[in-house]
Parts: C-alpha cells; sequence; structure tokens
C-alpha cells in the first residue's frame, strides 16, 4: 500500500477506521474545542480514543473562521499512531528501527499545493497568523492561542544538516509568533546557538499539517546528524518530496497543508507564556526566541492542524513517548544490546520522566550497561528502571511489583547527573528565567533515578495457579456468561523463575491427585525436636 499523498488522505483513512469524530456544529475554538478534546483523555482508555475535525468555528471576538481545525489525528491512541505508521502497533518499534536505520534521501520538487495561495507584504501585515484558527489550548490560564503541531525547519550553516522539530508558537502578532525550543539539546537551538555566533538571524520555516511520518520524525528525539526528511521518506517507503520555500533558503515538505517563513532573531528574546504543558503543569511566562514572519503560502482550501498536550495523557505524551521509544531502542541495539525486549515511556509522567526497560537478562553486565549507554544525551528521563522477560514495562503494578520484590535500594539504585528539561518545575521555582538558560548554572542542577530491579538470583515460581488452570479457569468464566474479562493483567498465571524444589512440585501433584496426607505423613516422619 503506497504511502500518504497528504493529510487529507490520511484523514480518510482515519475517518475510514472509525477513528475520526467530525463535529458540524460551530464551536469557539477558544473555549470549547480543547475542553471537550481533553475529556476523552481523562475518561476514556486509549483504544476508545479518537481524532477530531471541527468545520466550523468562531473565536471569542465573534469571528467566524474559513477554514477547518483538526486535533488527535496523529496521535490521540497508539492504535491512531500505528495507522500512521501504516502498521500494527505491535510493529511500530520494527519500523522505527528500520526508518532510523536506513533513511531514505528526499528530492526536491519544482511546485507544491502548499504554495497555491501567497500572503505577503500588507496581506501579511494585516492578517497574517491571524487567519488561522489557533485554539486556546489551556483556556483560562494559556495567555493566547499557541500553536501546537508547528514543524519547525532549520538548517546548521556549517554544515548544511536539517533539523525539522516540533516546538510550541505563541501567536503575537499577525507576522510574528514564539519559537520555543526548549533546552539546548534541540537541534533548533544548536542551530540557533552558530548563527548567533555569526551574528545572523536565523532563517526558518514552518510547516503545518503535515503527513504524519513527518509529525512522527519531528518529535522523536532522533540523534543529531541524522536527518528527520530521511526517517520520514524511511518510515513511508519512499523518499519525502521537499519543495523550495519563497522568501528563505530552506526546503520543506511540499504536502504541507501551510508553510510559514520567516527569521529567528539571535540578538534579542522577548517574554512568552504562561502555556500549559506536557508535565501537567503551567510553565511560566520566560524569555524566549520569537520568529518574524516573512511570508506565508498555503494550499487554496487548507486544514489547520494542532495536538492536544498539557496535562498527561495527552497527544503529546504519545507522540513523544512513541518517539523516545524508538529512539532509544535504537541507541541500545547500535550498542550491542540485542536482549531488549521492551522500551516504555510511561504517559503518566509526560512520556518523559519514567522510563522501563525490560531485558532478557543475559549477565550480570547487561543492566550496567544499559544504564552507561541511556545516561548519555537526553532519553533517560528522571527515573529510568529495568526489569525482567516476565513484567509488563507498560503496567505500572506489575513495575511496582518488581520495585518492591527484585530490588534492594542500597545495592540496585543509582543517583547520576542529567540533562535539565527546563520544563520540569521541581528543578527551579515557578518564575526563575530557566527555559534559555544553560545546564549547570546555580540551581539547576537536575539528577536522574536508576534502578535495577531485576531479579538478582534465581527466584521460586509467582503464586499463581499453574497457566493449565487459568486457561480452564477462563473458558468456565465464559461459560458462565460473566462479563467479558477483556486483557488480563500479566501476570496472570504462576511460573518458574529458575529456583525449583524438586521436593516441593512432587508434592504438589500429589496434592492435585489428593493425596495431600502423604505430604503431611512425610513431614510428621521428619519431626524435630525443639532446640535441635
Amino acid at each position: 500500500m503506497a504511502y500518504y499523498q497528504d493529510l487529507r488522505e490520511y484523514l480518510d483513512t482515519l475517518d475510514h477506521e472509525g477513528k475520526l469524530v467530525r463535529v458540524s456544529r460551530e464551536l469557539n475554538k477558544d473555549t470549547e474545542i480543547h475542553p471537550l478534546v481533553r475529556l476523552q483523555f481523562r475518561a476514556l482508555p486509549g483504544s476508545e480514543r479518537k481524532g477530531f475535525f471541527f468545520e466550523r468555528l468562531t473565536d471569542v471576538r465573534g469571528r467566524k473562521y474559513d477554514m477547518p481545525y483538526v486535533v488527535g489525528v496523529y496521535a490521540a491512541s497508539r492504535e491512531i499512531y500505528a495507522l500512521g505508521m501504516q502498521c500494527r502497533p505491535e510493529e511500530i518499534y520494527g519500523k522505527w528501527l528500520e526508518a532510523q536505520h536506513n533513511p531514505f534521501a528526499p528530492v526536491v520538487v519544482t511546485s507544491a499545493p502548499c504554495q497555491e495561495r501567497v500572503v505577503s507584504g500588507d496581506d501579511l501585515h494585516h492578517a497574517g497568523i491571524d487567519m488561522f484558527p489557533v485554539p486556546m489550548s489551556t483556556p483560562g490560564f494559556d495567555t493566547a492561542p499557541f500553536m501546537t503541531a508547528l514543524n519547525f525547519i532549520t538548517r546548521d550553516p556549517e554544515t548544511g544538516v536539517y533539523n525539522v522539530g516540533n516546538y510550541r508558537g505563541q501567536v503575537k502578532a499577525p507576522d510574528r509568533i514564539g519559537a520555543m525550543c526548549g533546552g539546548p539539546y534541540q537541534g533548533m537551538a544548536r542551530h540557533w546557538e552558530k548563527y548567533r555566533a555569526r551574528g545572523e538571524a536565523m532563517p526558518a520555516a514552518i510547516a503545518v499539517g503535515v503527513t504524519p511520518n513527518i509529525a512522527y520524525a519531528s518529535t522523536a528525539r532522533i540523534e543529531h546528524g541524522l536527518s528527520e526528511y530521511g526517517v520520514a521518506g524511511a518510515i513511508a517507503g519512499n523518499p519525502l518530496e521537499l519543495v523550495r520555500c519563497k522568501t528563505v533558503d530552506l526546503l520543506a515538505p511540499a504536502s504541507a497543508e501551510v508553510l510559514i517563513e520567516g527569521t529567528i532573531s539571535t540578538a534579542e528574546l522577548e517574554r512568552e507564556g504562561p502555556f500549559g504543558e506536557f508535565p501537567g503543569y503551567m510553565a511560566s511566562a520566560d524569555l524566549s526566541r520569537f520568529m518574524t514572519v516573512q511570508c506565508i503560502t498555503m494550499r487554496r482550501e487548507p486544514i489547520w492542524v494542532g495536538f492536544i498536550s498539557q496535562f498527561p495523557p495527552s497527544e503529546s505524551s504519545i507522540l513523544r513517548g512513541v518517539g523516545i521509544e524508538g529512539a532509544g531502542r535504537k541507541k541500545l541495539v547500535d550498542a550491542g544490546l540485542d536482549n531488549i525486549l521492551d522500551v516504555a515511556v510511561h504517559e503518566s509522567s509526560g512520556a518523559w520522566g519514567y522510563t522501563v526497560i525490560k531485558i532478557r537478562k543475559q549477565s550480570p553486565r547487561d543492566v550496567a550497561c544499559i544504564f552507561e549507554v541511556m545516561q548519555e544525551g537526553i532519553l533517560q528521563g528522571k527515573v529510568l528502571v529495568v526489569v525482567d522477560h516476565d513484567i509488563d514495562a507498560r503496567d505500572a503494578d506489575s513495575v511496582i511489583w518488581a520495585l518492591t520484590f527484585r530490588m534492594q535500594p542500597h545495592r540496585d539504585v543509582r543517583v547520576v547527573e542529567a540533562t535539565r528539561m527546563g520544563l520540569d518545575p521541581s528543578i527551579v521555582p515557578p518564575g526563575d528565567e530557566h527555559a534559555i538558560r544553560n545546564a549547570g548554572q546555580e540551581g539547576d542542577r537536575s539528577t536522574a533515578l536508576f534502578i535495577d530491579a531485576t531479579m538478582p538470583w534465581a527466584y521460586p515460581p509467582t503464586s499463581l495457579p499453574r497457566r493449565d488452570f487459568m486457561d480452564h479457569a477462563r473458558e468456565l468464566w465464559q461459560e458462565l456468561g460473566l462479563p467479558p474479562l477483556g486483557r488480563l493483567k500479566e501476570p496472570w498465571f504462576g511460573y518458574e523463575l529458575g529456583y525449583s524444589d524438586p521436593r516441593a512440585l512432587e508434592e504438589a501433584e500429589l496434592a492435585l491427585r489428593g493425596e495431600h496426607f502423604e505430604v503431611g505423613r512425610r513431614a510428621a516422619a521428619e519431626r524435630k525436636q525443639v532446640g535441635l
């Protein structure tokens, strides 16, 4: 099956799969859209979440918009994410590994639908960004509409390597938006520093309404030097088509709904925020970068796209989490660890702070190697737990069981220096300028907790009925017409973990034959006097 040619073809697929809600009723983009979509993330399991297509919009000023808005269409659930990857959910990580190891070089086309309309000059200064139905993400707390599904495009002035990253942008004027790209480890921030050293403003473009492969590559923490364009092409199975921008020397996705072109100042910063962020708190207002818009190009009748982020779980927690899982798995595999079974970044941590890595332990050195690999770079988050093959890395109860009975804090816990994440409110108090500051300044220290929750030696069997008895129980449950069980929480049957007592197993079989008095007779025959 050929990959989606554009966002519209992808939306048709979501519609066909029952994963898209179309709303024809007129709604207020500033006060009704995100609160409505937010409900599904507070009440429904991931498999029941959907993308939303809002056809008729107004705003708090009573203005009506002539373009629709879609949200949740890239990653409201893992099932939706998999549709964007054109694979089954269980195949996502294999596809991510393949795409990172074998990127496709993009190709340049001379024209594209995203340049059918051009807005510049007086039209830009009069309407510009204000023509788009950008919603309030956290009404009541946000200070402006914020663009969320922005794919910022910049290029290293020394190497020519592109970076495509998802960063937020506060709507500030018809020709000015925020360019909040987070910490110094982000690709765009690195490019910005190089342009600042040259005393030049940084050319930038923004693609909105892209095909899902581009959205996924831009939100993943792909290693520096690896092209997001190349990875996106590999996800699609064919080279990404790029078109040259009108006013900046950059190439942008030809399939986009909208392209925004301009420059980001390297001489000045300005206040941005507050804004509701993915850790689940309002991020303080702070000095940030900003983009002066020079030109907007778009399709004749464009669709505006946003992410729903803020409190986890959210669309952005799945986008970010799945991407980090894919990048982390590649890093571990490239380090020679071929026994990695799962890398799970938990949504409740904002899909950043709490990661569980499941392994089939082959050597006492395995966990130490994982810690060494993950300590480098920005993938470790704040808490990293390594568990055995029988633990469900995505189930908190299963992981807590491993933490409780397979780990000793004095032996299995390490505190390490970590890359500072500026949106973490536990690092500096609200109001301190921290979004732009580099790590290492006074009060900015950040650490991570590494925990080995694997079995230190062979363990006795789990205290659950054996599999054959549990399988029979499932049949009985169904025969009795009891409520559907759904997916059983692991572990749901007993199994051995390396330590076997032959006598105990033999006597367990005696008990199953009703010969438990024989077990009692043996015990009586082996009595010992108290004190001996």
